[in-house]
């Protein structure tokens, strides 16, 4: 049930990150947009990483 839960999370992490980067290609710097594309991509990669620690502690602990 884990591995299933932390597969959901990478592929929804790795939506988030490439969403927020092509809207990042396309609004100006500096404004509130950008600022929070900036963010969701932070919570992207948080997200994937966190994922990949469960997936990797599931198959070793198999």
């Amino acid at each position: 049930m884990v591995g299933l839960i932390a597969r959901f999370g990478l592929g929804f992490g790795v939506f988030l990150i490439l969403s927020a980067t092509l809207l990042l290609l396309y609004l100006p710097a500096g404004t509130a947009e950008s600022a929070i594309s900036v963010l969701t991509v932070g919570l992207g990669v948080f997200l994937v990483l966190i994922s990949i620690f469960a997936l990797y502690t599931e198959r070793k602990r198999r």
